[in-house]
């Protein structure tokens, strides 16, 4: 099987590449130490319109270092890194090449669970830069390294032993119990991947990536080493930029991008704002996408404009615990109208795969058992929690004396035929958010911290929208606090991805025969239940036929049924991958040439309908005739 930097198999060509080559004996700096030393002037990073050489890059990661070590930071340590998006990449480095493993602190999480990761770590020392220093005082009484300080410039380079079998970083998902579970990847895990994925997809130094993702996402792990281990130039777009759009296509083109990596929904609010006003993207020729379930359908519009050769799509599937990526899938126009579930294809090359039922037998062909994977992309466990790691990480038969290390994910698949595999779902509580894998029980334990909520329950729904919607529901004691105030709540200790797009309080919770909460019964009332703005706010919105064209669209993708000139899209429900929708269709339906910067700027219907009424092209009476 040739590579996809040049001819991509056919679906139905199951052969994987027939060379498998060891991973390097590596840790991720020196590989990275020696592409900077063989390549020294070349680009390694653009941000913000300013570059930085693979020299300028090793040298200011070497300064970080020596830093750390002097602050006494040592091998096997862990060190959170609280950084903007900008100094990821040198702070990263510079904890690595000190010897410790990184822990990633998004600045966009509240204190509370920045403040409770770095506890739990045993942090002594934080890297961070002179503005987030100043938040980050409030909750850590350690030392703190500062990015990019001149201070100790005269310290010798560092000389620190590391092991390929050494920790990389420690990295927080979601956790069932309500406490976030640390995933322990080593350098070697994240080598054998990139050593793989070259192979795939010919990565080299012509290439240009974009890191879209938070580094507290392991997809930024893909993005970031799949640039800089090859030679590749990584630009790094602002957390404003990664969600409007348009503005992402104009950098793409702009900067020449050549391998996007995306969560399925953000594609297709890509596309959407590509269709509109289609961009060049000439040396586009890899699209990944991962992070959570795809529908092929979705990308139709995307391969009858641009077909599915160049670039090429390709669905990977993976989890934290077992390094990002585990399964490899090219998919067609061909895939987008054959309505046969959601391809995942083929394990990596180094991996293997088993589907099991509930007895940990293997399922037959075409029917559903939980992933079993096996191989070097295995995690060490979970940080601090040996009886996860237990049931997670097992010993378990593969064949007649063949026993394995074996991690059960918990997702549910089936394989065809040719053994190309299909995502069925999850047996447990875990859905996926914008890419952001979620426990139900750790947003439900949140709320139930309130001392005033008696019970909660947290569901998720897909309807018509882009994306999965979370939705709560909580029982709270008379004179307790009411939605607004229990989402403050939630905002002070979760991450933003994890607040619930719509909260209600009810008197009691539904039940099933057997006792537990009926989420389906809460569900189906909480379709069927309008929720509705004030008179005065309806009566406002109807004041113009704009107004009500306008709030007719957000109606219809929030899925409420009234929407008041002073309700705010967000707060309705709406998030960055539904902005194109209503982008799309206001300039569509209305004529407005906006972009979604508008929307997030002025959210509130009132003012974006200004926004609107500025940029309209047509004329009011041909919106009232709609």
């Amino acid at each position: 099987m040739q590579s996809l930097g040049g001819i991509v198999p056919e679906v139905n060509d199951l052969a994987r590449p027939t060379t498998k080559p060891e991973a390097p004996a590596d840790t991720l700096h020196t590989w990275f130490a020696r592409q900077a030393a063989g390549s020294p002037r070349a680009t390694a990073l653009t941000a913000g319109g300013a570059s930085m050489s693979y020299a300028e890059l090793h040298d200011l990661a070497g300064h970080l270092a020596a830093r750390l070590v002097a602050a006494g930071v040592r091998p096997g340590d862990l060190v959170p890194v609280l950084v903007p998006r900008r100094l990821v990449i040198p702070a990263i480095l510079g904890v690595l090449m000190a010897g410790a493993a990184y822990v990633p602190l998004d600045p966009r999480y509240p204190d509370t669970r920045l403040a409770n990761l770095a506890e739990r770590v045993g942090a002594g020392v934080i890297v961070t830069d002179d503005e987030l220093v100043v938040r980050a005082k409030a909750w850590h009484t350690g030392s703190f390294v500062l990015v990019g300080d001149a201070e100790g410039s005269d310290l010798p380079a560092t000389s620190v032993t590391v092991s390929p079998d050494d920790l990389a970083y420690v990295m927080f998902t979601s956790g069932s119990t309500g406490a976030p579970k640390g995933v322990k990847i080593t350098h070697r895990n994240v080598v054998r991947l990139m050593t793989e994925a070259s192979v795939i997809y010919d990565l080299g130094a012509e290439d240009v990536w974009t890191m879209l993702h938070s580094y507290a996402f392991d997809f930024s792990v893909w993005e970031m080493w799949g640039a800089l281990l090859f030679g590749g130039r990584l630009v790094l777009v602002e957390d404003e930029m990664a969600r409007v759009p348009d503005e992402l296509l104009d950098l793409m083109d702009r900067e020449g991008v050549t391998v996007l990596s995306q969560t399925p929904s953000a594609l297709a609010a890509l596309a959407g704002a590509d269709e509109s006003r289609p961009a060049g993207l000439d040396r586009l020729r890899l699209i990944v996408l991962g992070g959570e379930r795809l529908d092929p359908a979705t990308l139709s519009g995307w391969f009858a404009r641009r077909g599915d050769q160049q670039p090429r799509v390709v669905n990977m599937y993976g989890i934290t615990e077992t390094t990002v990526h585990v399964t490899y899938c090219p998919i067609t126009a061909q895939d987008a109208a054959a309505d046969a579930g959601s391809p995942i294809g083929l394990p990596l090359p180094d991996l293997d795969i088993s589907l099991r039922d509930e007895d940990g037998a293997p399922t037959p062909v075409g029917e559903a058992g939980e992933i079993w994977i096996s191989g070097p992309g295995l995690a060490r466990g979970y940080f601090g929690d040996d009886d996860a790691t237990a049931r997670s990480f097992r010993m378990a038969a593969w064949g007649p004396g063949d026993h394995r290390r074996t991690y059960l994910s918990g997702d549910l698949a089936r394989a065809d035929a040719d053994g190309r595999l299909f995502y069925v779902g999850r047996r447990d509580e875990q859905v996926k958010v914008r890419g952001y894998r979620v426990e139900l029980g750790e947003v439900g334990a949140a709320l139930k911290a309130h001392p005033d909520v008696i019970d909660a329950c947290v569901a998720t729904d897909t309807g018509d929208s882009v994306g999965s919607r979370l939705l709560a529901w909580a029982t709270v004691r008379p004179g307790g606090p009411g939605t607004d105030g229990l989402r403050a709540f939630l905002a002070d200790q979760l991450p933003g991805h994890m607040v619930p797009n719509e909260l209600r309080t009810v008197d009691s919770m539904p039940l099933t025969p057997n006792g537990k909460v009926d989420r389906k019964a809460l569900l189906e009332q909480a379709r069927a239940t309008t929720r509705t703005a004030s008179p005065a706010a309806q009566d406002a919105s109807r004041s113009d036929a704009l107004h009500a064209a306008v709030a007719g669209i957000w109606a219809e993708e929030l899925g409420v049924a009234e929407v008041g000139l002073g309700d705010d899209f967000f707060d309705l429900g709406g998030h960055s991958l539904m902005v194109a929708k209503v982008i799309r269709r206001t300039r569509t339906e209305i004529g407005a040439q906006i972009g979604a910067r508008a929307l997030f700027e002025a959210p509130r219907l009132a003012d974006f309908v200004e926004r609107v009424r500025a940029q309209a092209a047509t004329s009011l009476s041909a919106v009232a005739d709609r």
